[in-house]
């Protein structure tokens, strides 16, 4: 009793879903960390003379050198950037997110914050980043404008005015308009990276900090229309209608006349003894409804429907439906089943 599905009968629905996470600095094994950034030549270098940053993630501890990161971030993010348009040739930088809307410069020195992928699902959310940072006697609140840029909450006022005024949205971000802008947010790879100039210089390795941000997850919801009209589906492969069953379950098996056959001893209580003949109570195959009691043969009796099953183009059940209560199918009108899902 299969029925083939048509694609009007499929739908899919994509739901985006947010949760909040609030990070302290460097908690050990939380997931988010910072590191130091620093600019300068690889020409003879040396990991012990570079500026170092460990972080301990329970026993295990991992150093961060500051060059490796600057080249890192300088190349993946900043260095093929256009403020017109994105880089056309062989390289194209990551994140390009709304890239017109963009201001990206990064300085000779800079911290990296790093979310660890089960922290952020898909992407951070954009305009979900409040970094509270308290350094040089200061406490800093960092926001992010929903556009990959960081900004100084308090002057907030001032940065929608130069951003309205500087970013061009037509022709891409003028070079000169860094201003208020302190730093970029990389929504899909869970980076933030802060620039260590006048006030920030040391955001991230102060007294302390909080991130709080907001991960985005993707549900799927899949929705099949299943239609029986009225006499299709009068058939039930329900064990209890088999004729002649006896009570009794029958067991699939395969082979020769001595294999496997310790098994099928096993699935029955002591004293019974079946054989792959087939002899006594049950028998070593049993296919479902081959033949049915006379009382359910009659085009008056219709069955209950208790679950349905959803298979692939290779005759796989890939998921199974199960209503709140049989539902009895009617001789004269189609009976509609709305199967759903998330994955």
């Amino acid at each position: 009793m299969f029925k083939t599905l048509e694609s009007s009968d499929k739908s899919l629905r994509v739901i985006e879903t947010f949760k909040t996470f609030v990070s302290t600095n460097n908690d050990s094994g939380s997931g988010v960390f910072a590191v130091k950034a620093r600019s300068g030549s690889f020409r003879n270098y040396v990991s012990s003379s570079d500026e170092n940053t460990p972080i301990v993630s329970g026993s295990v501890t991992t150093n961060f050198f500051g060059q490796p990161t600057h080249h890192l971030i300088n190349t993946r993010y900043y260095k093929f950037f256009d403020f017109n348009r994105p880089k056309e040739g062989n390289y194209v930088p990551f994140d390009i997110f709304k890239y017109s809307h963009q201001s990206r410069s990064l300085h000779t020195s800079s911290s990296v914050f790093s979310i660890s992928r089960n922290l952020y699902g898909e992407k951070i959310k954009p305009g979900s980043i409040k970094l509270t940072d308290t350094s040089n006697g200061k406490t800093f609140d960092i926001r992010d404008d929903g556009d990959g840029n960081l900004y100084d909450f308090a002057f907030s006022s001032s940065y929608a005015t130069h951003k309205s005024n500087d970013f061009d949205m037509a022709q891409g971000v003028n070079a000169q308009g860094s201003g208020s802008v302190i730093g970029n947010v990389f929504y899909s790879d869970g980076l933030i990276v802060v620039n260590q100039k006048g006030s920030y210089k040391d955001v991230g390795f102060g007294t302390g900090y909080t991130l709080q941000h907001q991960a985005t997850h993707k549900i799927r919801e899949f929705e099949y229309v299943l239609r029986a009209p009225a006499g299709e589906f009068n058939m039930s492969s329900n064990i209890s209608m088999t004729k002649d069953r006896l009570g009794s379950t029958r067991i699939p098996q395969t082979g020769s006349a001595n294999e496997d056959r310790t098994w099928v001893y096993n699935l029955f209580p002591p004293g019974d003894s079946p054989n792959l003949s087939g002899t006594g109570s049950f028998a070593t195959q049993y296919t479902p409804a081959s033949h049915s009691i006379d009382n359910v043969t009659g085009s008056t009796w219709y069955p209950f429907v208790t679950q349905v099953g959803l298979y692939d183009n290779d005759g796989d059940l890939l998921a199974v439906a199960k209503p709140g209560q049989p539902i009895k199918l009617s001789p004269t009108l189609s009976t509609t089943f709305v199967v759903r899902f998330d994955m």
